[in-house]
């Protein structure tokens, strides 16, 4: 079973509604109204290096497996300079689910 903090279930959601507009991390911390360096260390801890038990056990441990739900995609975004009008070309990355991520049921 997976639990999530507050802010790592607002940002699920928001990804969930907003992933087919390509966005980053700059976006959903902008439309959620949180700092950019908390959305990208909820979206590494919660997400990128989501950990699930394996069912085996080593010397009594549980074994745990790295599972990401999301990934982040490296694309290209078109900037228009407001003062100058030049368009230029950033490089971001955008914030995509896995496939095990769009399956993975968040509730349980």
């Amino acid at each position: 079973m997976a639990k999530f903090s507050e802010n790592a279930i607002k940002i699920l959601n928001y990804v969930r509604e907003h992933e087919s507009d390509g966005i980053t991390a700059k976006d959903i911390a902008k439309a959620l109204d949180m700092k950019d360096r908390s959305v990208n260390a909820t979206l590494t801890a919660a997400f990128t290096n989501h950990k699930e038990e394996t069912g085996e056990e080593v010397d009594g441990k549980k074994v745990k497996e790295v599972k990401p739900l999301m990934q982040r995609i490296e694309g290209e975004l078109e900037v228009t300079d407001p003062e100058t009008g030049k368009v230029k070309h950033e490089t971001v990355k955008f914030i995509e689910f896995t496939e095990y991520g769009r399956t993975f049921d968040y509730e349980a």
